[in-house]
């Protein structure tokens, strides 16, 4: 027992330090700079930071959540990303405990949470971390099921990839553009990699809910301003009868209605993009890992 608390406890301060170098990630990412070169400085006046100005968490504290040198604001985004992967790290091990498992869904947690955050701050996702989460998913599945783990992780990295490449390109049916982002398919196909053929489609469905209540009300908002009341009722019955399907009655009606209304709200929202001037693609990838942390987190079959 003591072995697993202090196990727990080192984790713990892995994922502060872990959170801390992928504030550096997606920021040099996004500005399309070297992750490694130059050392720690600040954004405004660029002064080079000393040792203890990059303690996780507690240097935010210490200066107060201002620069040392011209006292400019510090991103809250420095503490929260740090906080959030010692959680994460955290619950995995709580969850797997010493077992292999918890080295990959470590691995996936890291990709996840700088995929999320860089799709969220500039609409951009590295495809290589998707990439890489899916040939460990692969490794994975290979060392734990054999040659049928394979296969399946296989079946469910295209299947992934290829629903939502489908949802994709049948924006050209009615918007002439894309659906979605080219980097969506590529987590999609990645989070089939990790779960398998069997269960891919129960995670974009997780995901699809997960992009109902947290994402589209941003996009409703602006429906709201334009005076679209079709997508918003569409959206409202959408997310009721997911609801239904999920926690009260599951049958073929309710299955079918779920499937109807999320029809006719798919045409109604990519007939509204086709009307906008200034088009812009959701952050979809936070919902594909709202999904995908569902399945694994909280499904039996993982």
């Amino acid at each position: 027992m003591e072995l697993y608390y202090y196990t727990l406890f080192w984790i713990s301060i892995m994922g502060l330090c872990m959170g801390s170098f992928f504030n550096v990630v997606i920021l040099r990412s996004l500005a399309n700079e070297s992750i490694v070169f130059p050392p720690s400085k600040c954004p405004n006046c660029q002064n080079r930071l000393y040792w203890w100005h990059n303690i996780p968490v507690l240097s935010y504290l210490l200066l107060g959540g201002k620069c040392y040198f011209c006292k400019k604001k510090i991103s809250i985004q420095y503490p929260t990303i740090e906080i959030l992967t010692m959680i994460a790290y955290a619950a995995t091990f709580i969850k797997f405990g010493f077992d292999i498992k918890t080295l990959f869904v470590l691995a996936w947690v890291s990709g996840f949470i700088i995929m999320t955050v860089t799709d969220l701050k500039e609409k951009l996702v590295d495809c290589n971390i998707a990439i890489f989460i899916a040939i460990l998913g692969l490794f994975y599945n290979f060392i734990t099921l054999g040659t049928y783990g394979l296969l399946s992780s296989f079946g469910g990295l295209i299947l992934g990839a290829l629903v939502l490449e489908i949802i994709a390109r049948s924006g050209y049916l009615v918007a002439k553009t894309r659906a979605m982002g080219e980097a969506d398919t590529y987590v999609a196909g990645a989070l089939g990699a990790i779960v398998g053929v069997k269960y891919i489609l129960p995670v974009l469905l997780y995901a699809l809910i997960a992009s109902m209540i947290f994402i589209v009300p941003m996009f409703l908002y602006n429906q709201l301003k334009l005076n679209n009341k079709k997508v918003c009722i569409l959206s409202i019955l959408f997310i009721l009868s997911a609801l239904i399907f999920k926690t009260l009655v599951q049958n073929y009606w309710s299955l079918a209605f779920l499937f109807i209304t999320g029809l006719l709200l798919a045409f109604s929202i990519l007939k509204s993009i086709r009307q906008e001037q200034n088009r812009n693609y959701l952050p979809y990838v936070p919902a594909l890992v709202v999904g995908a942390l569902y399945f694994i987190f909280f499904s039996i079959n993982f």
